[in-house]
């Protein structure tokens, strides 16, 4: 009776302990929680969670405007602050082919004055981020 029991052969005890290893290995890095998580969130939800909204870059706002006003051509962008050209948020090849009619202002200091007249407010985030269209 014990004999069938203790009877393993090496190459099962082998796949057991390598079984164990790999799962030791995913509960150490949250295999299961980071899978989850990307399998339940959309792509553009994971990029505006992990870019700033509206504070260095403003990456997370204008994945949040692409996505909100089904924006196809990208607008003009103007950041106040130092940062890499945003146009790739748009996916487009070509990011030369702007949309002129629309505007994106991005870490506007409140100090700084910007003649809005010409614009209709479409979007505003807490007085910094703006999104503007021609009237």
């Amino acid at each position: 009776m014990f004999e069938n029991i203790f009877n393993f052969k090496k190459i099962d005890i082998f796949k057991l302990i390598l079984l164990v290893l790999i799962l030791i290995l995913c509960k150490s890095t949250s295999f299961f929680k980071n899978f989850h998580y990307t399998v339940s969130k959309n792509h553009n939800f994971r990029l505006q969670n992990t870019y700033d909204f509206c504070n260095t870059t403003g990456t997370g706002y204008l994945i949040y405007l692409k996505e909100k006003f089904n924006i196809e051509r990208p607008p003009f962008i103007k950041n106040f602050n130092r940062s890499p050209n945003q146009y790739w948020v748009f996916k487009q090849k070509n990011y030369k082919i702007k949309d002129k009619n629309k505007l994106i202002i991005l870490n506007k200091d409140k100090k700084l004055k910007i003649n809005m007249s010409k614009y209709k407010i479409i979007d505003n985030y807490k007085g910094r981020c703006f999104f503007l269209e021609k009237i």
